[in-house]
């Protein structure tokens, strides 16, 4: 991490580092041009940075007096921590230049985005999770169709395949996920809430976690090339604490076997869940893959 201590790199000057070490990374390649169009910079000051980085990171660019660009060295040592989730964003989606995007020299695809929340819908939620307010709501159940409800949202929560709102549900008196999409009305309310019961220290499914640990696919014909996709030597395991509220979602996302004899087909579900009526008395496993099939519910 560069230096930030007095006459170290500012925190401008320290994210025109990042871009040098994350092109150099990533593209291979870096001049003095991508930072005065990335941040409207005199060229005089594109020189310093590189002049830094290059204090910092001395083994890390060599220069191309042809093309007058830094290319990575053989030697290159990343200067900044990366965020795997982040990087593949950034790679993804460019990075914005003011308010508008930038071209994405790296070919990145990814799958669409079915169901997005109403930013105005979103936005309410959000002003009230922050002023600690309750909500009246127009939501669309699946099971119960259209109502109104008062909530206290205290939570967001991004399963992967849509977002919710963790929220204590004033008509059934306890902590439910209201799905953003499905609300189309939302309204402040005035007063208080009782944070007594409805703040998030007293959801208490969502303040305790559970342990999970899923294993390759029991029935995998290559189980090798699962442990490949996760990191995992032979006989390895993938051992993780997560939210008990979120442990269904999450399973589902993965593609996990929750069935209890691993009956799904490996080639649809590559991982299983270990113990997943050990795990069923901690936490409510009904959307979890293949869990309701063998338990009759």
């Amino acid at each position: 991490m560069p230096n930030l201590a007095p006459g170290g790199a500012s925190p401008n000057q320290r994210e025109r580092l990042w871009q040098i070490d994350f092109l150099a990374r990533f593209r291979g390649q870096v001049s003095r041009q991508d930072l005065v169009r990335r941040f409207g910079i005199a060229l005089s000051n594109a020189t310093r940075d590189f002049t830094l980085y290059r204090q910092l990171a001395p083994d890390n660019l060599d220069y191309d007096h042809r093309d007058k660009v830094y290319r990575r060295a053989r030697g290159f040592q990343p200067l900044f921590i990366y965020d795997c989730e982040h990087t593949l964003q950034t790679l993804t989606w460019g990075q914005g230049v003011g308010l508008e995007a930038c071209d994405q020299p790296i070919l990145v695809d990814s799958a669409p985005t079915l169901n997005q929340p109403d930013l105005d819908i979103l936005a309410a939620v959000s002003r009230a999770m922050y002023a600690a307010k309750a909500l009246t709501i127009r939501y669309v159940s699946v099971s119960s169709g259209e109502s109104t409800r008062e909530i206290v949202p205290h939570s967001l929560v991004n399963t992967g395949q849509r977002w919710h709102t963790r929220a204590y549900c004033r008509a059934h008196s306890e902590f439910r996920d209201f799905v953003l999409t499905r609300i189309t009305v939302a309204d402040e309310v005035d007063g208080l809430i009782d944070a007594t019961v409805e703040s998030l220290a007293q959801d208490q499914e969502w303040n305790r976690e559970v342990e999970l640990e899923l294993i390759p696919h029991p029935r995998a014909t290559y189980s090798r090339a699962i442990e490949l996709d996760y990191g995992l030597e032979s006989g390895q395991s993938i051992k993780l604490s997560v939210r008990a509220v979120m442990a269904g979602y999450l399973l589902r996302r993965w593609g996990v076997d929750c069935s209890p004899k691993a009956t799904l087909h490996p080639d649809e579900y590559q991982l299983a869940l270990r113990d997943p009526d050990g795990v069923a008395n901690q936490v409510n496993l009904y959307i979890a893959p293949g869990f309701n099939d063998e338990n009759g519910l």
